[in-house]
């Protein structure tokens, strides 16, 4: 979050170098840290991922990925992809996937020539027609067009495996993808059988209302895979508009969508993510997240009144496994704000109260460097000592819980920016701001706030005691931003 300051008011991080003969005061409770089960302490996990490396992925796929902020896994064939259009078939080009992987989306083997893989000799590396040329030419040739990432994970053609193609692939990769009606389970046993859903359409498909009992069916999928807390993964081949739908159908394509349904899907993928239930993110990054969750230890290197250092490591391999893993820390309880660093990364956090007492929610890269957490204390001489320059809607504390909880969140000084601190600066003192509760079935329960309001941290007490046990939505309405969370009422 950034912070937008006036001239008469000052940020004083109390910093205490350390020496190795010096010692610390200390805070004078535990320090425990939590690592969420899924990141950003979501619910559950989501994955689209989709095969062969066609032209529709980068011309309508991507767009509409890229729309709603996801990234996807991109599994794609080393020799069916040339240089420039028209290209081989219906599969795309190089410079359309390198730019793909620019955008953070992932590029995957889906090996060199979509063989069954259980039917090939396992070979060696250099002999063409054997496993193992299939699996080491084809990552060997994305890291060499895609530099600046490691391809790390695999699609198996036709999901064809078994646990010889298992082991063998494990030899290059970090997971492997095949195909079952299962979401994969939030701890993995092997990352070389992950399942992964793709839907099957009955016919006629000749418009979008055809085809929406398999999206509502679908959607009921993934719905169970939240409520399990599970890693639920989307198979997907070729994307086109709904005119051209009809077409790729009569042709005998393999289970093709529209722009049109994927759009649907991930307005409701969107709406899930909203209210942490989905965490949707490529493949690579999920396997990252597991094994580093699965993997950590951590040391509390020094603490004190002003600052704790923790150092969170793994014995993985840190050029693979680098992504940040949310985190719960307790701080002391009069930490209101927070400075963290790790290396170059630099946040604050606002802190979040529990039954348990204060904790932040951050974000540590495993062998990333030392992670401090800093008091920020403020210093000023009325209301306005930080004004953040961002709404924002936190996840209610406790949850679950019961019969109340605490919702915080944040209305900025939206007139203001970051290369205008002065306080003559136009100001946007009074915001209208709607605060609702809502049951699993969208009936209102519940309205908390209705009211205009200034600029600053909101802090509100939701009494659930008239209710009955169960999923809640609160939403929260402010100008043009529209933010809903989770909460759980356990009686």
């Amino acid at each position: 979050m950034l912070l937008s300051l006036k001239k008469t008011y000052f940020i004083s991080i109390q910093i205490v170098l350390i020496s190795a003969v010096t010692i610390f005061p200390q805070t004078g409770f535990d320090i425990k840290l939590r690592v969420t089960k899924w990141a950003d302490d979501k619910q559950s996990a989501f994955t689209f991922s989709f095969d062969d490396g066609f032209l529709s992925h980068y011309s309508n796929a991507a767009p509409i990925l890229n729309n709603f902020g996801f990234k996807g896994t991109f599994n794609v064939m080393p020799p069916f992809l040339t240089e420039t259009l028209p290209g081989i078939w219906r599969y795309g080009t190089w410079p359309m996937f390198l730019q793909l992987a620019q955008q953070g989306h992932e590029i995957a083997s889906h090996t060199m020539n979509h063989y069954y893989l259980t039917s090939l000799p396992v070979g060696d590396t250099v002999t063409q027609g054997t496993a193992l040329y299939e699996l080491y030419q084809s990552k060997k040739a994305i890291e060499q067009r895609i530099p600046d990432q490691k391809c790390i994970t695999l699609a198996y053609p036709y999901s064809d495996r078994n646990a010889l193609i298992d082991s063998l692939t494990a030899l290059f990769y970090e997971a492997g993808r095949s195909a079952g009606i299962e979401p994969n389970h939030h701890s993995l046993d092997s990352c070389f059988d992950l399942n992964s859903y793709v839907v099957n359409f009955s016919l006629p498909r000749n418009t979008l209302a055809d085809d929406l009992d398999e999206l509502y069916a679908f959607m009921s999928w993934v719905h169970n895979s939240i409520l399990n807390e599970q890693w639920a993964i989307m198979m997907i081949h070729e994307m086109v508009p709904q005119s051209e739908l009809p077409g790729l159908v009569s042709q005998g394509l393999y289970e093709p969508i529209s722009n049109e349904w994927f759009t649907l899907l991930c307005e409701w993928i969107k709406s899930k993510s909203d209210i942490k239930e989905i965490w949707v993110e490529a493949t690579a990054n999920v396997i990252r997240y597991m094994k580093q969750r699965d993997n950590y230890q951590y040391q509390v290197v020094s603490s004190t009144t002003d600052e704790i250092k923790i150092n969170l490591t793994d014995e993985l391999d840190d050029e693979i496994y680098n992504y940040p893993l949310s985190v719960y820390l307790t701080i002391p309880e009069d930490w209101d704000y927070v400075l963290f660093t790790q290396s170059n990364l630099i946040d604050t956090l606002t802190s979040l109260a529990t039954d348990s007492g204060k904790v932040v929610l951050c974000k540590i890269i495993p062998d990333g460097g030392i992670a401090s957490l800093t008091k920020l204390s403020i210093t000023g001489i009325d209301d306005d000592q930080l004004q953040p320059l961002a709404f924002e809607l936190y996840q209610n504390y406790p949850n679950p819980f019961n019969p109340t909880t605490k919702i915080v969140y944040v209305i900025p000084n939206e007139m203001r920016n970051l290369k205008d601190f002065s306080p003559q600066a136009p100001r946007n003192d009074n915001v209208f701001v709607t605060l609702k509760v809502y049951d699993i079935l969208g009936n209102e329960v519940a309205t908390l706030v209705n009211e205009e309001q200034a600029a600053g941290y909101k802090e509100v007490k939701f009494d659930g005691s008239h209710l009955s046990s169960g999923i809640y939505i609160y939403r929260l309405t402010a100008n043009n931003f529209i933010s809903s969370k989770k909460l759980s009422l356990i009686k």
